[in-house]
C-alpha cells in the first residue's frame, strides 16, 4: 500500500447505496463514483453520516470497501471509517478491512479514519493508538465531532479530543490528519498543537463553516454527492489551488454565485441529510433505490427543490 501525504481540497462524504435486500448496490456505487471522481481529491467511505457507517457491520464495510476499490482503481485516496461501539469491535473491524485490502493487493493510498471518542475516552488514547498503528501498518486520520459523540450513551466526560492529548497523538508519524467539527476556539487550539507537523492536514467537517471561513486544507462535503463540480470550484477557489486567478473575467462573480448555489442546496438537504440526497440520486437513476437505514418524513418538496436548483445550475 502506497503511503502518500494527504491531499488538499475536496473530500466527498460518499453515500452508501443499498439494494432492496440490504446489500451494497455495486452498480449504483460505480455510477456515483464515476460521477464524482473527476472532481474530488479523496473519498470518505463508510462515514458515520452519508456513508451510514455507524449502522454497518464489519461484513458490510468489507463489501463496501471491496466494491469501492474495484471502481476507484487507485485514482484517488480512500479514507475508510473504522470506528465501532467498543475498542474490541473497532480493532476487529480494522483487522478485517486490512486483510481485505491485502487480499486485493491494493496499492493505492488508503487512510484509516477513526473517531476515538465514539468508543474510547481521552484517557489512555496515546497508548491506544500505539496499538492501533501497529495493527494497521498504515496511516490514520483522526475524526473529532462532538455532534456525533455527545448524544451517545457513553460514560465519557468529554465529546472532544483534549488539546493536550492531540499534542501527544501527533507525535506519531502514522497519524497524518484530522477531520474537525467544533468551535472556532478549539479549531485554533488544535492548529497550534499540530503546527510542527508540516505534513499534517486538518479538514473542515462542517460545510457552513468552510463556506464562510475556509480552512487551510479542505472540506469533507456531503453536498458533493449532488454537486461535485460546484464543490470543486468553490474549494479550488477558497484554497487557491490553481494559483491566483483573480484576473480571470468575472472570476469573483462566478465564485460568489457558486457559493450561493451550494448554500441554497445545503439549506434544503440539511433537514433530512442522507435520506433526501439518496432519494434525489435514485430519482436521477444514479443508485438503485433510496434505501437508507433511518426513517424520515415525506421529502417530495425538498427533493423537488434540490432538483430545480441543480437543473438551474446545470448539474
Amino acid at each position: 500500500m502506497a503511503v502518500l501525504h494527504l491531499p488538499r481540497g475536496l473530500i466527498i462524504d460518499l453515500v452508501t447505496p443499498f439494494t432492496g435486500e440490504g446489500g451494497i448496490d455495486g452498480r449504483g456505487l460505480e455510477k456515483q463514483l464515476d460521477r464524482v471522481l473527476p472532481y474530488v481529491q479523496a473519498l470518505f467511505v463508510s462515514s458515520p453520516y452519508m456513508g451510514e457507517g455507524d449502522k454497518l457491520g464489519t461484513e458490510q464495510r468489507e463489501e463496501l470497501l471491496e466494491k469501492s476499490l474495484v471502481v476507484i482503481q487507485e485514482r484517488a485516496p480512500v479514507f475508510m471509517w473504522i470506528s465501532r461501539e467498543t475498542d474490541e469491535k473497532t480493532r476487529e473491524t480494522l483487522i478485517s478491512l486490512k486483510k481485505r485490502v491485502e487480499l486485493r493487493k491494493y496499492k493505492g493510498p488508503l487512510f484509516w479514519v477513526d473517531t476515538p471518542l465514539y468508543y474510547h475516552s481521552n484517557r489512555g488514547l496515546p497508548d491506544h493508538y500505539k496499538e492501533m498503528v501497529s495493527i494497521a501498518d498504515g496511516p490514520f486520520i483522526l475524526h473529532n465531532d462532538p455532534h456525533l459523540t455527545s448524544p451517545l450513551n457513553r460514560p465519557f466526560k468529554r465529546s472532544n479530543i483534549r488539546t493536550g492529548i492531540l499534542k501527544e497523538l501527533v507525535r506519531a508519524r502514522d497519524i497524518r490528519g484530522l477531520i474537525f467539527s467544533g468551535s472556532l476556539e478549539r479549531a485554533y487550539n488544535y492548529q497550534k498543537v499540530v503546527r510542527t507537523r508540516t505534513d499534517f492536514r486538518i479538514y473542515d467537517g462542517d460545510e457552513s463553516h468552510f463556506l464562510a471561513h475556509p480552512s487551510l486544507h479542505g472540506i469533507v462535503s456531503k453536498g458533493a454527492n449532488l454537486a461535485p463540480r460546484a464543490w470543486q470550484k468553490i474549494t479550488t477557489a477558497s484554497l487557491n489551488l490553481n494559483g491566483n486567478r483573480r484576473d480571470y473575467p468575472d472570476y469573483m462573480k462566478q465564485v460568489w454565485e457558486t457559493g450561493r448555489y451550494l448554500n441554497n442546496l445545503k439549506d434544503i438537504y440539511d433537514k433530512h441529510g442522507t435520506a433526501v440526497i439518496k432519494t434525489l440520486l435514485s430519482k436521477r437513476g444514479v443508485i438503485e433505490e433510496p434505501g437508507f437505514t433511518g426513517r424520515t418524513d415525506d421529502m417530495a418538496e425538498e427533493v423537488g427543490g434540490i432538483a430545480d436548483l441543480m437543473d438551474k445550475y446545470g448539474d
